[in-house]
């Protein structure tokens, strides 16, 4: 896996009570069933726009399921300026997964990511599902994902990509990878294609890591998701 490592180490795992366990049950099963209960009518209506292309209730099924995430884990989402209405690509630095509801929660948009999360357990079955752009790191494999970028914009979708190439410990922005910006430069020659630049920001807890949220590293999944889900705020 790509990731960056920063000058100084990560948190350390903590040890949860038996309170932030049962937070982490009930944060965890309601997410879980949020998901489960809305899959199916987002998939029915993907079937349905496929027919309907001016038909895009699929995009508010994954607006609403990331607005609830955020309040069953208790991130309050405070946005600056308006997203952009015209085509073309969102570019956003990348701090953890958190990124996808907080994003997800505020615009219609189709995510790009990286090709080896689409073996992930059950993420990479979801994120196939809900339509993600999958690309290759791969040098020899950037001709074709330009042309899969550029179908996807011809298709009128909004796509959102991290330029910073990984997630970094959300105190900084780590330098970009200009190979995604090709497929919109090609592809503006012919139609207008518009890009959004957007920060996202988080502040941690009180009395926790000002890097709380950060997922980077050695970290493992599982435990930042845990560590998240445990929170008292």
């Amino acid at each position: 896996m790509n990731t960056w490592y920063g000058k100084l180490p990560e948190p350390t795992v903590k040890k949860f009570t038996i309170l932030e366990w049962l937070r982490i049950i009930l944060r965890g099963f309601s997410i879980i069933l949020l998901i489960c209960i809305n899959l199916g009518a987002f998939v029915l209506l993907r079937f349905i726009e496929k027919y309907l292309l001016n038909l895009r209730l699929s995009y508010k099924i994954v607006k609403f399921v990331s607005q609830t995430a955020l309040r069953i884990l208790r991130i309050k989402l405070i946005v600056h300026g308006k997203p952009m209405t015209q085509n073309g690509c969102v570019v956003a630095n990348h701090v953890s997964w958190l990124d996808i509801f907080s994003l997800s929660s505020i615009q219609e948009i189709v995510f790009v990511s990286k090709l080896d999360v689409s073996t992930w357990f059950g993420i990479g079955l979801l994120a196939r599902i809900v339509g993600v752009l999958f690309i290759s790191r791969n040098r020899n494999q950037v001709l074709t994902n330009n042309l899969n970028f550029e179908d996807r914009l011809n298709k009128g979708e909004k796509l959102l990509f991290f330029p910073e190439g990984t997630s970094s410990d959300g105190l900084q922005v780590l330098p970009f990878k200009s190979t995604l910006f090709e497929a919109i430069i090609n592809n503006s020659k012919t139609s207008d294609l518009y890009v959004q630049g957007v920060s996202i920001v988080y502040t941690a807890p009180d009395a926790e890591d000002k890097r709380f949220y950060g997922w980077w590293g050695n970290m493992e999944f599982l435990d930042h998701l845990l560590g998240i889900l445990s929170i008292n705020k």
